[in-house]
C-alpha cells in the first residue's frame, strides 16, 4: 500500500541537495523524521489487525506482530513514502476483505472467508494529511539546516 505524498519531486530535490552538499548526516535525520511521521499509522494498522481480523487460528495475532513499517525512497522512479507489511501473507487480498485458507489445516481443501475490508488501507487514508504534513515539515527543517 502506498502513501501518496504530494511533493515527491521536492523530496527528491532535497535528497539531491543533501548529496551534493555531502550531508549524509542530514539525509539520515530526514529519513528518521519521515519514519516518525508515519509511525502512528503503522501503530493503527497493527491495532486494526489485532481487532478486525479473525482471532481463531491466530491470524489476527500473526498479522499484528508481523513486520509493518515504512520505506522511504528519495531517488529513482518511486520517490515517496510507502507503508509495507512483510509477513508472507497476501495483505492486499486481506485488505480487500478476502481470506483464503485450508479447512482445519487440510491443504487439499481450501475455502475463502470474508474479513473486514480496509483494516490496512483505512488508517493510511485517515492519517495521510498528518503524514504529508510531517514529511513536508521534515523537508523544510532539513533545507533550513543546509542553507543555514
Amino acid at each position: 500500500m502506498d502513501l501518496e505524498v504530494q511533493g515527491a519531486q521536492q523530496l527528491e530535490a532535497v535528497a539531491k541537495r543533501l548529496k551534493a552538499a555531502g550531508r549524509g548526516d542530514l539525509r539520515k535525520e530526514l529519513l528518521q523524521q519521515v519514519r516518525a511521521a508515519a509511525k502512528p499509522t503503522v501503530t493503527d494498522i497493527k491495532r486494526n489487525a489485532a481487532t478486525d481480523l479473525p482471532q481463531r487460528g491466530g491470524l489476527a495475532q500473526a498479522v499484528a506482530k508481523s513486520r509493518i513499517g515504512t520505506r522511504t525512497r528519495m531517488s529513482g522512479k518511486r520517490v515517496g513514502v510507502r507503508i509495507e507489511a512483510k509477513n508472507g501473507m497476501d495483505i492486499k487480498r486481506l485488505d480487500q476483505g478476502r481470506l483464503r485458507h485450508p479447512v482445519f489445516g487440510n491443504r487439499k481443501a481450501w475455502v475463502e472467508q470474508t474479513v473486514k475490508p480496509g483494516w490496512f488501507s483505512e488508517p493510511i487514508k485517515r492519517r495521510l494529511p498528518e503524514v504529508r504534513d510531517g514529511v513536508l515539515k521534515a523537508m523544510n527543517d532539513i533545507i533550513k539546516k543546509v542553507e543555514g
